[in-house]
């Protein structure tokens, strides 16, 4: 455990200082300032949709963060032969790839909890009150994210930081339109449509985390589906970050 508890410091530490970081986040806390602007251009809705665009904006400036992040986080080690010095030393393969998940999930939940302070005092200041259900909203959104986290860590093995992105991005946009596939093979009788299911039953299904038009609009999950998410997010993030640790021991080191 001390092994892990010093990579995740250090890589929270390395991540942090990160300049693409710093402006990512000043453009995130810019723009969820400004869903007042975009209320105020609604007709009476104005509460509905600072909360919609605020959620959105913290979920989507999360995720890049992620990615910008993650998809270099041992690819650069690699690179800089680091990945060398690290390993002579008593630590093995598997608390690397852990550490430096912890690392990153702990620099991404801290921005995202400084834009959701943003989201939260400018819904106050508008009359909506404290919004707690959007917590919970957030709360699912970084378990989305830890998936994402075990994703850019599994593609930083295996390609380099454009690829991982582009990678990155192509699972992000199939894990929102899973469910939607899964209907058009359900209707479908073509081979394409058999082709769906793999997919389906492989990568993994983003929009289950996605709880954001119903907190919107006063509605909620119930609670064991919101607790079998998040232990989906957990069992997904073990079997990439595995598949990971396999990926390293692939290098020649």
């Amino acid at each position: 455990m001390n092994n892990i508890t010093t990579i995740a410091k250090n890589t929270f530490k390395e991540t942090i200082r990160d300049r693409i970081l710093y402006a990512i986040l000043a453009f995130a806390i810019l723009f969820i300032a400004s869903t007042v602007v975009f209320g105020s251009l609604s007709l009476g809705e104005d509460i509905k949709v600072i909360k919609d665009f605020g959620l959105a904006g913290i979920y989507i400036f999360s995720i890049i963060i992620t990615i910008f992040l993650g998809v270099s986080l041992i690819y650069k080690e690699i690179e800089k032969n680091t990945l060398y010095l690290i390993l002579s030393k008593p630590i093995s393969k598997s608390q690397l790839i852990i550490g430096k998940y912890f690392g990153l999930l702990l620099s991404v939940t801290l921005t995202t909890l400084l834009m959701t302070a943003v989201y939260l005092i400018v819904v106050a200041t508008k009359g909506g009150g404290f919004d707690a259900g959007s917590l919970l909203a957030v709360l699912l959104n970084l378990f989305e994210i830890s998936i994402f986290i075990s994703i850019s860590i599994l593609f930083s093995t295996l390609f380099t930081p454009l690829l991982g992105t582009i990678f990155s991005i192509i699972i992000l946009y199939v894990g929102h339109s899973l469910d939607t596939l899964l209907r058009f093979a359900d209707k479908s009788e073509s081979i394409s449509g058999y082709l769906v299911y793999p997919v389906y039953y492989l990568l993994p299904n983003l929009e289950k985390f996605n709880i954001r038009n119903l907190v919107v609009h006063g509605d909620m999950v119930s609670t064991p589906e919101y607790l079998l998410t998040i232990l989906y997010a957990i069992i997904y993030s073990i079997i990439l970050l595995s598949i990971a640790k396999i990926s390293l021991e692939k290098e020649e080191l």
